[in-house]
């Protein structure tokens, strides 16, 4: 009777038990999740708004369905945010959320006392994906309805299908993590494993052609263009990677649940015993808790996570140093690196060679370098600086911009300057980092690349022990 009625208790409260353990702090709070989607769609909104501020630049060319003033943009990011939260929530709470459990043998005894492995896995994910589906859809409506603010035009046919998108990749991130996590033996690798999930549903969005498709304002006004074959094959692989990893997960995980699994930790044994495994194959005898390979997982973690830390944190310092460098330049007084001297383009004048806010090169040269006709040359009249390309050679050099302005006159621009004026040549041009020291530049952008560095700096000892302590 006793046995009876701790199994129907149980059994009533699974479902609850993984919803618990399916949000932080193995505590049931609403509030919480709420102030989590609020938070995901205040996020999205605000950094919609700093993407704004990089208009003009190569991301306007290369990502236009994120810079647009539109529902699609702003709802865009927060499918695309929401997937990233969920990657560090699941990475971060790996050990609550996915089956490392089985591991510890907290499904052994229930297996053994009759329970359905089905019922298990099944209440487990459902639980997992009813917190993730509750701070998901409140975060997309937030979302919408900060946009609502802005007075931009609503248009509501592609919002269900942008909805169905970022569910669907919450839904297979999830589910690949979980049938990682069976063959995981710790939790560092687990995490490796949630991450490359990750990695592996961006990697088939853009090999099957996903992307081309959900970045189309037009085509994500129909609802079935998603499942079109002819357009992506993503849907047809995504379900079918979805069945293989459930059907995987529950012969998986009734199997390592049916056997005690054994800590590796050897001090649980008596002392002078040695545990010793024998291949049924072979025959050979492997000794288990020998201390000739300890450790050397964690070392190769130690040492990937430092030189990590240091390098994000140099690169950070000499990024802020450089745009601290370029930003302070004045003419007669230009920041040159190794002969080359920097310059971020400002205007459309030299428009295509030279995008608004490319970061261009220019050779520094003396006034006997040869210049010849056709090339672009960095100049000071006046204490001020020019690029322009040359027209015409001579003693003196006459020189115009290849871009003018709608309705102005042709040849209005066009000057002669005499060679001590001429400061570089042009040598070419890095769009995205002209794109980079942009953002920098903003409020959002000197917070990051400022703060950051300083809060890994002092905080790299506890970065370090939080990679340690798992890796076992």
């Amino acid at each position: 009777m006793r046995s009876l009625c701790g199994r129907m208790i149980y059994k009533n409260s699974y479902f609850k038990k993984e919803l618990r353990q399916a949000y932080m702090g193995n505590k049931i709070s609403t509030n919480r999740k709420i102030g989590s989607a609020l938070f995901l769609g205040l996020v999205s909104f605000a950094l919609y708004f700093v993407f704004q501020t990089l208009q003009k630049s190569v991301l306007s060319d290369v990502v236009p369905e994120i810079m647009q003033a539109s529902y699609f943009s702003t709802v865009y990011l927060y499918i695309h945010i929401a997937v990233v939260f969920n990657i560090i929530y699941f990475i971060v709470y790996y050990d609550y959320l996915f089956f490392s459990e089985i591991r510890k043998n907290s499904w052994y005894l229930l297996i053994q006392m009759g329970y359905q492995p089905v019922i298990m896995f099944f209440s487990k994910f459902f639980a997992l994906m009813y917190s993730v589906l509750l701070i998901y859809s409140v975060g997309f409506v937030v979302t919408i309805i900060l946009t609502f603010f802005l007075k931009y035009t609503f248009i509501v046919s592609y919002l269900p299908t942008l909805y169905l998108v970022g569910l669907g990749d919450l839904l297979l991130i999830t589910i690949i993590s979980m049938t990682f996590s069976l063959y995981a033996k710790t939790v560092i690798n687990g995490r490796y494993w949630t991450f490359f999930s990750a990695v592996l549903i961006f990697v088939l969005k853009i090999t099957l052609g996903e992307y081309a498709v959900i970045s189309n304002r037009v085509l994500m006004q129909n609802f079935f263009t998603l499942f079109n074959l002819k357009l992506s094959l993503y849907w047809l692989f995504g379900v079918g990677i979805m069945i293989v990893c459930c059907l995987i997960c529950l012969v998986q995980s009734k199997n390592l649940a049916k056997y005690y699994n054994l800590p590796s930790d050897a001090a649980i044994t008596p002392a002078n015993m040695i545990l010793v495994e024998i291949d049924s194959k072979t025959g050979k005898h492997k000794l288990l808790g020998s201390k000739i390979k300890e450790g050397w997982r964690s070392r190769i973690v130690d040492t990937v996570t430092t030189l990590f830390l240091i390098v994000f944190i140099c690169a950070a310092l000499a990024f802020n140093l450089f745009v601290i460098l370029i930003n302070a330049s004045t003419p007669g007084q230009e920041v040159t690196i190794r002969g080359v001297i920097p310059f971020v383009f400002s205007t459309s004048t030299m428009e295509p060679e030279i995008m608004i806010n490319d970061l261009a090169y220019f050779q520094k040269v003396d006034v006997q370098y040869p210049i010849e006709k056709g090339q672009i040359i960095l100049f000071e009249q006046n204490n001020v600086l020019y690029v322009e390309r040359v027209i015409k050679t001579g003693n003196q050099l006459t020189v115009d911009i290849d871009n003018y302005p709608p309705m102005s006159q042709i040849g209005a621009m066009k000057k002669t300057v005499t060679r001590p004026e001429v400061h570089g040549i042009y040598r070419g041009r890095n769009r995205w980092l002209g794109a980079l020291i942009l953002f920098a530049n903003t409020i959002v952008g000197r917070l990051l690349f400022l703060l950051v560095p300083a809060v890994l700096l002092f905080y790299q000892g506890k970065i370090y022990k939080f990679f340690k302590k798992d890796n076992q």
